[in-house]
């Protein structure tokens, strides 16, 4: 299959005008589309963390489930490693791709089976792959030991019930890297777990991630785990990435007007600064049935101009790596 351009510069995936689009049905007729996902354009460099950022509802588990090839493309392109997955048959995605590609779901309670053991939720997706009975029980010690379950014989016959929201996460991540994936997608890995445990978990994730050479998309609406533990960041808006750029950058001088909202918001150490006013965005986010024409957010935006309700921005870099879908820019 003819290789990617971009696969040249190192990128592992590559998305081209994604849009992801779910029919509105009224008895047997369409009356209409959520536009999950709406023309979304990213590359991703081999061996980087790269954080989606946004509030509930904005498309980020929607593009998570496009990737991994859960839900189809309504247009677009998702290139992994040179192979467009939106031109490949479903069950070639199914047997080849999900070998490649690791998930970490949100709730590890409702992402585990209740009635397998550690040791069955382990195997069952070397089963699939048809690894040989002695690897796979070698592979789940190993990766039990890896994220901090040990000794592995007091785990491998517990049911998912009898572990805590930590030990039952570091679960979720053995499974996720039990066939030795490229790249892991994690949804939210920390968001179900205490504050004490988030900074433990979400270091061992990097040590793994660095120990296998991992590339890792971390979805999150949580710019402080996300400044910590990603190189880059991209904030989604609406179904639509608005910016990207490196993580500290981003958080230290955001560029579109939502983001620098979304961190204004961000609790600040700085006792002077307790009770000074944030700036929040007026309003609601639009309908993704009928957003609106233009630019998505400029019914709530205090910069908004004549031509942001007319037309809709480009995502444009202004500097090496940063890119901003944003009329102040163009």
């Amino acid at each position: 299959m003819e290789k990617s351009e971009n696969m040249s510069r190192g990128d592992i995936l590559v998305i081209k005008d994604l849009r992801v689009w779910h029919p509105v049905r009224k008895l047997l007729s369409i009356v209409g589309y959520v536009r999950a996902v709406d023309g979304v354009t990213f590359n991703i460099p081999r061996g980087r963390i790269v954080a989606i950022v946004g509030e509930s509802g904005c498309g980020k588990t929607t593009l998570a489930r496009a990737i991994m090839g859960l839900i189809p493309a309504t247009s677009g392109s998702i290139i992994f490693e040179g192979r467009d997955l939106t031109k490949l048959p479903r069950t070639i995605i199914r047997k080849w791709y999900t070998g490649q590609v690791g998930l970490v779901q949100q709730d590890p309670y409702a992402a585990m089976p209740p009635f397998m053991t550690v040791k069955g939720i382990l195997e069952e997706p070397m089963k699939i792959h048809g690894i040989p009975k002695e690897e796979r029980s070698k592979r789940v010690r190993e990766m039990l030991t890896e994220v901090g379950l040990t000794p592995p014989e007091d785990f491998v016959f517990k049911y998912p019930h009898m572990l805590s929201g930590g030990q039952l996460q570091r679960v979720a991540i053995a499974r996720a890297l039990i066939l030795r994936p490229k790249l892991v997608i994690a949804d939210e890995p920390v968001s179900m777990l205490d504050a004490s445990v988030r900074i433990e978990i979400l270091t061992m994730f990097r040590e793994l991630k660095e120990k296998y050479d991992l590339t890792v998309i971390y979805i999150t609406h949580d710019f402080a785990t996300a400044k910590h533990f990603s190189d880059e960041i991209m904030v989604m808006y609406a179904g639509q990435i608005v910016e990207i750029g490196d993580a500290r950058d981003i958080i230290k001088k955001p560029k579109h007007p939502y983001t620098e909202a979304l961190i204004s918001v961000l609790p600040d150490p700085d006792p002077q600064n307790r009770f000074t006013i944030k700036k929040t965005l007026p309003g609601e986010p639009p309908s993704l049935i009928n957003p609106p024409p233009g630019c998505r957010l400029w019914p709530r935006c205090p910069y908004v101009m004549d031509k942001c309700k007319r037309e809709e921005p480009s995502l444009i870099e202004i500097q090496d790596g940063r890119k901003v879908k944003c009329w102040l820019y163009a």
